[in-house]
Order: structure tokens, then sequence, then C-alpha cells
């Protein structure tokens, strides 16, 4: 078999948009999986604001995309329920999905399954002349064929094995059952539309989620059980019992179990293998920071691979990926550990019957369904002099405000270019640094603020706080390297 450039490992999402992205480098690429096929079955289901940007810069077709995804009408609350269609113990705004967060970014949070996501990044990989090797098992003897290999084959890695990089941080905190069904229940919801509900009947545990999709929906519940995976008909019962109208038809589509962790790898990097992604981090699923983290991942990692591949860096620049994604990773598994634990205290109240604790405890799991602050506001330590990373509180995890600050991802603003509405994330190349100034700047830049864009709403000075002589540097990743 020829050599190739880039040897990619698991063919999900994070391997997907790593494949499209190290193309756009320049490199050959040869992207394995050893399932048959994308996934049967929905897995992640939060496709936040940073991805869909991630996705843009590449030129996929975002809009096809989101499109697919659940509206925020039907996906935009989550709901504390006894059993679906009945009794509401309370509700939350589930993330920040509405048209008013087009001033943070062009692509604001959605809700689309990973079975429905894989096949449309498989069409773009295959636009871009990729091809997905699937029923191929990845194995130690054929890494030498590439000049580089990434694990992007998830929590359970191979590739991570081989190079015997271990997994730090609890490995069992709890197992679950997963029951993916098929059925009408919209005269149970057509009231309280959403993405999920928790069940709070003391006969019962679990949440049910939407996934939309002709009334896809999948049963998450506790497995206090040491069975590997249900029978269809324990399956059929157990969502049943979680319906006011348990006489819906309802079709089984897959059934599997699963264990929650929190984990993150000792070394993201081993020599020229790199983990990307599941392969490098696990979180609990409660943030739906998981997929995302891993799409991040590769936007930080393929331009670096990019410079190197055409003599534009030496290759110790590939030393700063571990060292800028890791405190992300640490951050996210911190926010989604925490939101876990803290569902407890609505299932403590519950028992009470006070509906003002009840109703407390929920209004405590706000930050769990609001994230924007941590999707898209993070910061990168580009140098050892770099200030520490600010605590990890709810203000932080919620909020976001845009300014111009060293290593955060150049804030989104609404600019004009050649009679065209862009954003101004739109301006930055996937294979090169880029210098914008204000419109009083003297020194050379690429992109002059009033000249080379217009800016009819301020964005330089109203969201980024620069004076009109300013300089910002860009890296590739879209994140900003200097001001002066």
């Amino acid at each position: 078999m020829s050599h190739t450039d880039a040897l990619i490992v698991g063919a999900g999402p994070v391997g997907l948009t790593l494949a499209l992205l190290l193309k756009k480098q320049g490199l050959s690429v040869r992207i394995v999986e050893r399932r048959e096929g994308p996934q049967r079955a929905p897995a992640a289901h939060v496709l936040n604001a940073r991805t869909f940007e991630i996705w843009r810069q590449l030129g996929l077709d975002v809009d096809r995309i989101r499109t697919a995804a659940q509206s925020p009408e039907d996906a935009g609350r989550v709901y504390w329920v006894d059993k679906l269609g009945g009794n509401v113990f309370g509700s939350l705004q589930y993330e920040q999905q509405a048209d008013d967060q087009l001033a943070n970014s062009p692509t604001p949070l959605r809700n689309l399954s990973q079975h429905l996501l894989e096949p449309m990044l498989l069409d773009e990989a295959q636009r871009f002349g990729i091809t997905v090797e699937y029923g191929t098992e990845w194995t130690p003897e054929n890494s030498s064929e590439s000049t580089w290999l990434f694990g992007c084959d998830g929590a359970s890695s191979a590739v991570r094995r081989s190079v015997g990089i271990e997994m730090i941080g609890p490995d069992n905190l709890q197992r679950f059952h997963m029951i993916h069904f098929r059925a009408d229940l919209f005269s149970m919801t057509k009231n309280t539309p959403g993405v999920l509900f928790w069940l709070c009947d003391p006969s019962i545990d679990g949440t049910l989620i939407s996934h939309g999709n002709g009334g896809e929906w999948v049963y998450m519940t506790a497995a206090h059980d040491d069975v590997p995976r249900l029978a269809e008909d324990d399956a059929i019962v157990r969502v049943r019992n979680v319906l006011t109208q348990p006489e819906a038809p309802l079709e089984i589509l897959n059934i599997s179990s699963w264990t929650m962790t929190s984990q993150i790898a000792s070394s993201y990097r081993q020599g020229n293998t790199f983990l990307v992604g599941d392969s490098a981090h696990r979180f609990p699923p409660s943030g739906g920071m998981g997929l995302n983290s891993g799409v991040a991942d590769a936007h930080n990692l393929a331009w670096k691979i990019g410079s190197v591949h055409r003599g534009e860096c030496d290759s110790s620049i590939l030393a700063t990926y571990e060292p800028e994604r890791r405190p992300i990773a640490e951050r996210n598994a911190q926010a989604s550990l925490e939101n876990a634990f803290r569902m407890i205290e609505v299932f403590e109240a519950l028992p009470t019957g006070d509906a003002e604790k009840i109703s407390e405890a929920i209004s405590h799991q706000a930050t769990h369904f609001d994230m924007l602050g941590l999707q898209i506001g993070y910061r990168y330590l580009l140098s050892e002099t770099d200030p520490e990373l600010e605590p990890l509180t709810d203000e932080v995890i919620r909020n976001y405000s845009p300014a111009a600050v060293v290593g955060k991802r150049l804030p989104h603003g609404w600019l004009e270019q050649d009679g065209k509405t862009i954003s101004s994330l739109d301006l930055v190349p996937q294979d090169a640094f880029i210098t914008m100034g204000g419109p009083d700047v003297s020194a050379k830049v690429d992109i002059r603020m009033g000249s080379d864009v217009h800016d009819p709403h301020n964005w330089w000075a109203n969201a980024l706080n620069l004076a009109s002589d300013a300089i910002l540097t860009v890296r590739p990743d879209q994140h900003i390297e200097s001001i002066r």
C-alpha cells in the first residue's frame, strides 16, 4: 500500500473533521474505521457554535447540516416530569439557540444526533476526495505507512493503547442502558416540546432524549445489573413504563450499554502519534462537550501539522498541542462532572413534596444547560508567561462577553466585504496567520477596517475594544496570537 501523510484511525465526527482539515492543509489522508459504516444509533447530539464555526471555515455545507438539526422551538427546553406526558415539576431553557445569539456567533448551537450527522460529514469528505475504509481494523503494523498517525478511535482507543498512554481519572462512575426507539409521542409532548425529559417517578429512573427525525427517542436508564445488553422484550417494557400512554406503538431500533467516566490521557502525543477527541479525554455527557471538544482538538492540531508539512514551521510547534488543549479538556471535564453530581439535588428534593425546594433545586441546574462561556470563550495558554486561567465558576461557564484577548477565539462580528455580509471569522484563512488593523493603522496589515472591509457596527471598537491604530494577529485556528 502506498505511503500517506496522515493515517487517521476512526471515522466519527472528530476523525472526519480532522481528515477534512488535514486535506485542506495539503496532506494526503487515509482514514480507517472498524465499523462497517457510519454510526447507526444516537450518541452525541449537541453541536455547539464553535463546532459549526470550524466547519464553516472548512467550507462545509453548514446550512445543510443545520437544516437537518432540530429547531430551537422543538429542542429548546428540558423538563422534570414524573412520566412523559405527566406532571411537570419544572423546566429550564436548553442552551442559547435563539436568533439573538447571531451577535455572538454566525452559527448558534443546535441539536443533531450523531447517526444523522455522520453521513453528512461523510458526504463532505467524499466531496473533497477522502474515502473512508470501513470494516478495517487498525493494527500497529500498518502505522508505518504514514508520516503521522492520529487516534480518533474513541474511549477504548487502540492507537492510545499501542503507544502505552494511560488514562487518568475515574473509569466507572455509572453504567447505563441505552434504548433507541421510534414512536409518535407528540400527544404526550405537544404542551412541553423539548429535548430532555428527566424522569422523577420514584418507581423509575433515567432520561428520555428526543432526537427528532420522525419520532426517534433514546431512553437512558441506570444499569443496576450485570446484563451487558437488555433483551428487546425487557426494553419495550421499560420504555412503556415511563410513558403516560404506554399503549403507544413503538419500534426498538437499537439497544446497548455504556459506562460514564471522567478521564484525560496522561499524554496527547507519542512521537508522531497524536490523540484527538475521546481517545484523549472522556467526559460525562452532562453538558454535551465531548464531540465538540474533539472537533476543537482537531482544529488546534491540523494547522500546526500543515505548517510543518509545508516546511513553514519547525516541528517544535507540535509541542504546543497538548499544553493548549489539555487545560480546556480539564475544565470541560470538571464542568461536566459537576453538572452530573449537581443533578442529585433535584432527586433529593422530590421526596419532600415541597414545591419551593423542588423549584429551587431545578433552578440550580441552569448552568448544566447554559454553557456558552465554556463553549466559545475559552483561552489558550500560548506561553509560560500567560496569566493562569480564571477559576471555573458558574459565571465563567455561562457568560460570554466578546473582547480581544490573546489566546481566545477572535470574536464574531458582522462585517461587509465586496458587497456581502460576512463574519469576522470568515476573514481568517486555514493555512496562514493574518494581521488585522484598525482604520487608522499606519503599518502594513492584511486586513484594514474601513478599507478592506466595512465595519458598519463598529465591531473593532465596540466588540474588540481596540484603538483605531491597533493590530491583531490571528492564527489559522481563529485564535488571537498577539495584540499591539
